[in-house]
């Protein structure tokens, strides 16, 4: 039994996409560089560059959409399995049916990348007040007698000098320098 035909497509032809897909770039072949390649077959009105969101680098396959379908026919045509910088290029159109909507999210700008261990090391090398100083000392004696606890209900006899002990005198001190 053949199987049966979407009604919403039989009587017209699939309408021509203009967007490619280009896999296996090569180290350093960033946005510019793709636009700048893929204007010598035409207008090139979008490029996406797929990067890690945490380290800027690139994933090595991007997305571009011509203004012309034929256009973007003849470039993946031209260009798939072309050799650039030791990489053997994939390139072919996408169906248009396949072209989501947010993929073009972010697409025709540089992407910036979040400094995020200078951002942390701000954070943690931030003055604290002395109540915010206290409060975590109080949230790392907490954490610690948890610890102990979770380590003698597993039954694991492991001894070792809590936190709070550690802390006290130290505590005591500042309270005897303070009231001086």
């Amino acid at each position: 039994m053949a199987p049966a035909s979407d009604p919403s497509t039989s009587g017209r032809e699939e309408e021509p996409s203009r967007v490619l897909y280009i896999g296996h770039l090569p180290h350093g072949f960033y946005e510019d560089q793709l636009k700048g390649f893929f204007t010598q077959f035409g207008r090139v009105t979008k490029v996406r560059l797929s990067r890690n969101k945490k380290t800027a680098k690139a994933k090595h396959y991007a997305f571009l959409e011509f203004q012309y379908p034929d256009v973007a026919a003849v470039a993946a045509q031209a260009m798939d399995g072309y050799m650039l910088f030791k990489q053997k290029l994939s390139v072919h159109v996408m169906p248009a049916k396949d072209v989501h909507a947010d993929l073009w999210k972010g697409a025709n700008r540089k992407f910036d990348k979040v400094p995020w261990r200078k951002i942390e090391m701000e954070r943690h090398n931030a003055e604290r007040t002395p109540e915010q100083q206290q409060a975590r000392l109080e949230r790392a004696v907490r954490r610690d007698r948890q610890r102990q606890k979770r380590l003698l209900e597993a039954g694991i006899d492991y001894k070792y000098e809590p936190l709070e002990a550690a802390v006290a005198p130290k505590a005591k001190h500042q309270k005897f320098t303070e009231d001086e």
